[in-house]
C-alpha cells in the first residue's frame, strides 16, 4: 500500500478585525479582567461603594475605546497596551 501526501489549502492570512465592536470586546476584557465586575455586585449585594482605582480605571477603559472609535482609521494594533490605561490598583 502506498500513500500519498495531500497538501491541504494553506491558511490565508487575514488581518484582525477592526471596527467599533471589536474595539468595544477588547475594551470589556479589560475591564473583566480589572475585577470591576466582582466589585459591582459586591456593592450590590452589600452596599459596600466600589474603590475608587477599580471605578477610574473602567472610566478610563471606556474612554479610551470610545476615542479609539472615532479614529479614522482605526489603528490596526489597538490592542497594544500603549493605548489602554495601566493598571495600578
Amino acid at each position: 500500500m502506498k500513500f500519498r501526501v495531500i497538501e491541504g489549502g494553506k491558511a490565508i492570512e487575514t488581518s484582525p478585525v477592526t471596527g467599533p465592536a471589536s474595539i468595544r470586546d477588547e475594551a470589556e476584557r479589560r475591564i473583566r479582567a480589572s475585577g470591576y465586575d466582582q466589585w459591582r455586585v459586591r456593592s450590590l449585594a452589600t452596599g459596600a461603594p466600589i474603590p475608587n482605582s477599580i471605578r477610574y480605571l473602567k472610566m478610563q477603559i471606556d474612554l479610551v475605546a470610545e476615542k479609539l472609535g472615532q479614529l479614522n482609521p482605526i489603528p490596526h494594533d489597538f490592542t497594544d497596551d500603549k493605548y489602554w490605561p495601566a493598571v495600578g490598583i
